[in-house]
């Protein structure tokens, strides 16, 4: 909603016309009649001038990205117009928005019936949902008098997606990647898993025959064929398990397990949706956040838009998050909990997975070397007599992405002499922000 005005901001002017006005009448004087009109003269000139500026002065606001990720740029572009015969000898933009990193405010000046343009830009360095808006544009006269306000109520919404990093060696660990985990149950047909053998029946076939096993088990004159018993290899389905338990959080800003964990789980569903995996997510902040596996690249940006907003301010603790969680794996599903937790008691849980034929493995996030917390040692050491595969993950180990402007255009030269545009994804649109403030065209 567009709202104009135009308020006095020295009274003591008026109140000096007030009390010439008074001595002009009970005495009269040629001296303080040329004030009395001089004075008058200047105000109404500053109020004539002041509601020109608001009527007649524009601002139209264009935006190039609708959303960015962790180092990318944010980036505006603003023209302003005055179609008035008088000079706007100053304007002060400000724009009330809440993106870490990223000022719009500006002070400007035009002659009459004129135009200028700039653009404003900013890194985004925080994921969350910010707002934009709304926008004041305060204008003056050249005595000061009045002040005229465009204000703009409208704001949008602008998202800042977590950073998708590489994590490759983490992922060729087990307990991750497909058939990696140890399965509860046997499969009738050939997987890549083969933990056993047992003897050959007629109609097994003659490449499942384990030969080492055969030649170690025969006798002279009596073979003992040995075929391979193939596990169940768990489903393509992988569910993350964000724990944001307030509890068990240390740090701050960038350099804090809250935000080493939103990372992990970004980049994690990253990779295995490009290795054609379903990803889903189950975390809770404030409220229970909850997306069902799904696949390609659809859905990695619906888990980046679950995870913008993901802060630690749980308080449901680990263990009852995966009893809350436990009705929605199936069996020989794969889980990766990814926690700050030091407390081995929610442990329990997945006890619970592995009995259902649930595959887990586990990311801890040292608290301990943020500064804060106890050490994910003794958790660690508990997992492993679970044998669940467990990595530790501890400040500095490089998983926020280089702060950079990816969505700026690179160009190239070619021998031919022309420029090109080497990635034009980055080339994104203007789109316009709301109404041009103070447009009655």
């Amino acid at each position: 909603m567009l709202e104009r005005s135009v308020r006095i901001r020295y009274w003591l002017p008026l109140v000096l016309v007030a009390i010439l006005l008074v001595l002009q009448v009970f005495s009269p004087a040629r001296a303080i009649l040329f004030v009395l009109v001089a004075l008058s003269g200047a105000l109404l000139l500053s109020y004539l001038w002041a509601v020109t500026l608001s009527r007649r002065v524009s601002v139209q606001r264009l935006r190039r990205y609708g959303w960015a990720q962790v180092g990318d740029v944010i980036q505006e572009r603003w023209t302003m117009h005055n179609d008035a015969l008088v000079p706007l000898l100053w304007a002060h933009v400000h724009e009330h928005s809440d993106l870490l990193g990223y000022d719009a405010t500006r002070a400007v000046g035009m002659g009459p019936r004129s135009s200028q343009q700039w653009i404003t830009q900013g890194i985004c360095r925080m994921r969350g949902v910010y707002t934009l808006g709304p926008l004041v544009v305060t204008m003056g006269d050249p005595f000061g008098f009045f002040e005229a306000r465009l204000v703009d109520r409208h704001s949008d919404t602008f998202v800042v997606y977590p950073p998708v990093v590489d994590l490759p060696e983490l992922l060729e660990e087990r307990g991750i990647d497909r058939g990696s985990g140890r399965a509860s149950a046997r499969s009738l047909a050939a997987t890549p898993n083969a933990s056993s053998t047992r003897p050959y029946v007629r109609g097994d076939a003659l490449k499942w025959i384990h030969w080492r096993s055969t030649a170690r088990r025969s006798l002279p004159g009596a073979e003992n064929l040995q075929v391979k018993i193939f596990d169940r290899e768990p489903s393509g389905d992988l569910w993350v398990v964000l724990d944001m338990d307030a509890r068990s959080h240390a740090g701050r800003g960038e350099e804090s397990t809250e935000e080493y964990s939103v990372v992990l789980a970004s980049s994690l569903a990253g990779q295995m949706l490009q290795a054609n995996r379903a990803v889903g997510l189950i975390s809770h902040t404030a409220e229970p956040i909850l997306v069902p596996p799904g696949k390609g690249h659809d859905q990695l940006w619906e888990l980046l838009r679950a995870l913008a907003p993901v802060y630690a301010v749980s308080e449901v603790g680990l263990h009852h998050l995966l009893h809350l969680a436990m009705p929605l794996l199936d069996r020989n599903t794969s889980v990766v909990v990814i926690t700050a937790s030091a407390d081995p008691a929610w442990i329990d849980g997945l006890g619970m997975l592995l009995a259902r034929g649930i595959t887990p493995s586990v990311m801890l996030v040292d608290g301990a070397s943020f500064g804060g917390g106890a050490s994910v040692t003794g958790v660690q050491g508990a997992l492993a007599d679970l044998r669940v595969p467990a990595h530790v993950i501890r400040k500095g180990m490089g998983l926020r992405r280089e702060t950079r402007p990816n969505q700026n255009p690179q160009f190239q030269v070619l021998g031919t002499g022309r420029v090109t545009v080497v990635n034009p994804r980055a080339q994104g649109e203007w789109v316009p922000v709301g109404a041009p403030l103070g447009d009655q065209r």
